[in-house]
């Protein structure tokens, strides 16, 4: 599985530990009862899985139970992580495991597992989900047998569900500030996370605690800003036959705005050559564009920032996010030199009469590679009764 760096920092890697033999249609009723295969019957100590499933990357974690002060920034201690390339795996099934297994390999006395949750890149209606960028589909019923847990102990949730649960986990040294605000306490936040795709979320502070409401933004019409974008509007139309927000603002509006602009340009002629793979353009037209080696890739994620402030601030207007708004995904952190040009709030907050409205409100990139795990973690937390509120 390869890995295109576009900075010095390991956690800008697709993989962080390869993995090798991953085959795919393997599992399953053959992974059914691993765990009692894997751990044998007699528990040793009591521990939350938790899971962020995306497009790219499944990352699955092991925590200890929560103490009744956890909150507040402090967050649990991750005994034991790794990480799996989704595309690798048939279903979730498959990817927990692997999990099993390598949990097996390292940690002594075997835990026994009380409770488990898991982000994922989809909508979840009724404890099912139909990923939106692979092909499994992820039950309630299904994994809590795979456990050997009662229903009641397995959460599912969108993955900006999780995401919105983990910015409350959150310090002060991780976010990156794009404009500092005047935050409102009693305000909803908003979380917009670019990665494989685009997904959104609002929460909504309450007198027991914070409210997460999912949303499928990422999958709603996008709009041009000006008649200049409306070209590109007809080139998604002609492709897809919907332009989506997704579309445009995510991995996938790396690739299409690169396709857009290099239409009518000879392959030798274009700044990326045809050996280098699509899965990896996002990230080589990234490279190119910050070390300024090509023009067209620094207009290509000029345009990108702009789109993400402009739907930014659309959704900013809708949730009345005074509370703040939250940049997070795999893509904002990597481009947050870009996020911080005062560009970014003017696209931002270009709604007319709202002008003043958004530009007192606080946003922030998330600077925390797994801020989805962590929201998770919160929910399992819920469903033994010890919520870290």
């Amino acid at each position: 599985m390869r890995a295109f760096r576009i900075m010095d920092s390991p956690h800008y890697l697709i993989i962080k530990e390869p993995l090798e033999k991953r085959r795919k249609g393997e599992g399953g009723g053959r992974v059914a009862g691993l765990f009692h295969r894997t751990f044998g019957s007699v528990p040793k100590s009591f521990m939350i899985i938790a899971g962020d499933i995306g497009g790219t990357k499944t990352l699955l974690g092991l925590f200890p139970l929560p103490t009744k002060n956890v909150g507040n920034g402090k967050k649990p201690e991750r005994l034991f992580e790794r990480e799996y390339p989704s595309a690798h795996y048939a279903s979730l099934e498959n990817a927990l495991e692997d999990f099993l297994k390598d949990l097996r390999s390292e940690c002594s006395p075997p835990p026994a597992i009380e409770a488990a949750a898991f982000g994922i890149a989809g909508p979840v209606v009724n404890g099912r989900c139909q990923t939106t960028n692979l092909p499994w589909v992820v039950e309630t019923d299904t994994i809590a047998g795979f456990l050997n847990l009662p229903k009641s102990r397995v959460r599912l949730a969108n993955d900006l569900v999780a995401i919105a649960w983990g910015t409350t986990l959150l310090d002060g040294n991780e976010t990156i500030p794009i404009n500092e605000g005047i935050p409102n306490p009693s305000g909803a936040r908003i979380i917009v996370a670019p990665g494989t795709g685009l997904g959104e979320s609002i929460l909504v502070p309450g007198p027991s605690g914070p409210v997460i409401l999912p949303t499928e933004g990422g999958h709603t019409d996008w709009a041009p800003e000006s008649p200049a974008d409306l070209p590109f509007l007809t080139f998604l139309w002609s492709r897809f036959g919907h332009a989506s927000c997704e579309r445009v603002i995510s991995g996938q509006g790396f690739v299409n705005l690169y396709r857009f602009y290099t239409q009518d340009r000879p392959v030798d002629r274009r700044p990326i050559g045809p050996e280098v793979p699509e899965s990896d353009l996002p990230a080589a037209i990234t490279h190119v564009a910050m070390t300024r080696q090509d023009p067209l890739c620094l207009m290509i994620l000029e345009n990108f920032c702009r789109f993400l402030a402009q739907e930014s601030g659309n959704l900013a207007l809708k949730a009345l996010s005074t509370g703040g708004v939250f940049l997070a995904g795999g893509i904002p952190g990597k481009i947050r030199t870009f996020l911080q040009h005062p560009s970014f709030m003017e696209h931002f907050s270009n709604k007319g009469r709202y002008r003043p409205l958004l530009s007192g409100i606080p946003v922030h990139i998330v600077d925390h590679p797994d801020i989805g795990i962590l929201g998770a973690w919160r929910l399992a937390c819920q469903s033994i009764g010890q919520s870290s509120r």
